[in-house]
């Protein structure tokens, strides 16, 4: 199956590239990092329910499943195609970010 990312998704990884490689004074990690959450999110591509359902987690409907990549949190939806919608720190509360205000 195709995987696409949306927009935000890749400015979410521009931003976790550019936090580790500037702010963490790590540009091998941050590179690393990159690489190894797209070589998790590609897994989608054979296997697209690899990640796990938001729905019934949330409190309200969601057709959004997750997939975790170390500390990354890839969200993302199945259609024809797997679509890539955001790639938050798990760290923090990634549910607020996606979804305004649930949380699991």
């Amino acid at each position: 199956m195709k995987i696409v990312y949306a927009p935000q998704a890749k400015a979410d990884l521009s931003e976790i590239r550019g936090y580790i490689r500037d702010e963490l004074k790590n540009p091998a990690a941050a590179k690393n990092t990159v690489e190894k959450i797209l070589k998790t999110c590609n897994l989608l591509a054979a296997n697209p329910n690899a990640g796990f359902a938001l729905e019934g987690k949330i409190g309200r409907e969601s057709d959004y499943r997750c997939l975790v990549s170390g500390n990354y949190i890839a969200f993302y939806r199945v259609e024809n195609r797997v679509e890539i919608m955001r790639i938050l720190d798990g760290r923090t509360d990634p549910m607020r970010v996606v979804f305004g205000s649930a949380t699991i």
